[in-house]
């Protein structure tokens, strides 16, 4: 590395900017090996990212979403602020959280274990992360991820008229839950489940 005049960070990896160019002129690095989170859809975007760097695009690292889905069971996936991070940042929110079982199509398909949760800044109600493992959490990230893309406020998922019954429509229970706990138009989704 030091012949080709590209340097190394403290913790090993190919030091790089935000477009990935490294110390040596014309040389660039991707993915893991720049030091970039360690999935599939991060190194695409280093792609684009380099594609952008050598064809005159604006594209960088810096400020991207990371989105993350572990394939367990039940899934487990997350994108934006966990509330760690959100402590250990100073960062305010309001917590909205439900059971699975809140989820009709989970009730359905006998799929109940897991929650969903959602951090939402209390100035101007945009989606700072979500949290949900259960059946299905990586389409409900996905689906919230292009919301707070959109920079869309949560009652705007909380409001919108989604297909019955899917995993997604479950933004509506936790959207519509009130930061300490279900509120009665959680429990009337449930309480209609029950019906059928």
């Amino acid at each position: 590395m030091e012949l080709a005049g590209v340097e190394l960070t403290d913790r090993g990896y190919v030091k790089v900017d935000e477009r990935l160019k490294t110390t040596a002129a014309g040389v660039w690095a991707v993915g893991e090996v720049a030091g970039s989170p360690q999935y599939t859809h991060i190194s695409e975007d280093d792609f684009r990212v380099f594609h952008d760097s050598i064809t005159g695009g604006k594209h960088v690292t810096t400020g991207r979403q990371v989105p993350f889905c572990v394939y367990t069971d039940p899934e487990f996936a997350r994108i934006g602020l966990s509330e760690t991070e959100a402590k250990v940042r100073g960062i305010a929110y309001r917590l909205f959280k439900v059971p699975m079982a809140a989820v009709l199509r989970a009730r359905a398909l006998c799929e109940t274990r897991g929650f969903l949760k959602a951090l939402v800044a209390p100035d101007n109600d945009r989606i700072l992360g979500i949290t949900v493992f259960g059946g299905s959490a990586g389409e409900i990230m996905s689906a919230t991820q292009i919301a707070m893309i959109a920079g869309l406020p949560y009652t705007a998922l909380r409001d919108a008229i989604l297909a019955h019954p899917t995993f997604v429509e479950g933004l509506h229970a936790l959207f519509s839950s009130e930061p300490s706990g279900p509120s009665e138009r959680v429990n009337q989704h449930v309480a209609e489940f029950e019906k059928v």
